[in-house]
């Protein structure tokens, strides 16, 4: 049976994750969980100038030339990326049998969790997958979903966000704020935004605000929130 897997976003903050290899993919490896705040212990047989230099400033911790069992303790996350096989495989073992989620780059199949291809529009991630079947696939509708999905949708998002916290700051009864927010979501903003017609978008977002919200609060905290983008 193929295997199943169910779609989730961690939180990485100050969490301890074992990459084990050194090459390209596991520079990407690494970037990726240090751009989420991640802590990484690293295993490899040399470093690149590139995690020599993260090193250096003490953004990972070079743990050791070679893998061992011992180094998956006390760790979130293992991934596995050397060029042997069998390394890799022994350490999917291993993590399997502590109960550890690992990621396999070579063979994802044997792995625990798979990496999905991910569109990062600030407060936005979409992540796309093929279960593992094809990352060619995956990077084509990630490609895709780049160009439909612009830093105006950033923006929307960020701006119902202010507005829900605004809500219950002020002690908005959370029925009449959910009903406010439900009618903004459905409103083409992100599309009025991409055409250049912000003060249309604008205008509607202080009209939908109205019954919980004067047009004046509505229109600051807009305006503060769109110096931030300049769209």
């Amino acid at each position: 049976m193929a295997a199943r897997y169910y779609p989730l976003f961690l939180s990485l903050e100050g969490k301890t994750c074992l990459v084990v290899g050194g090459g390209a993919v596991g520079e990407r490896k690494v970037g990726t969980l240090l751009k989420f705040g991640a802590l990484v212990r690293l295993v490899a047989r040399e470093l690149s100038e590139e995690l020599e230099g993260k090193r250096a400033q003490n953004l990972i911790v070079w743990a050791a030339k070679e893998y061992d069992r011992s180094q998956l303790q006390a760790v979130s996350l293992v991934f596995a990326a050397t060029d042997d096989l069998n390394v890799n495989r022994m350490i999917a073992s291993d993590a399997r049998e502590l109960g550890l989620w690992c990621n396999m780059a070579a063979e994802p199949e044997l792995g625990s969790f798979i990496v999905p291809s991910v569109v990062q529009r600030g407060a936005i991630s979409i992540a796309v997958s093929t279960s593992g079947k094809s990352p060619a696939a995956a990077k084509l509708l990630r490609q895709k979903l780049e160009c439909e999905i612009g830093d105006e949708w950033d923006f929307f998002v960020r701006l119902l966000g202010q507005l829900r916290e605004t809500f219950k700051a002020r002690g908005v009864v959370e029925k009449a704020g959910r009903e406010v927010l439900t009618r903004l979501a459905q409103l083409p903003i992100p599309q009025w935004l991409g055409e250049c017609r912000s003060a249309e978008a604008l205008a509607k977002t202080i009209e939908t605000c109205r019954p919980v919200m004067s047009a004046q609060e509505t229109k600051g905290l807009w305006e503060n929130l769109w110096n931030l983008f300049s769209l």
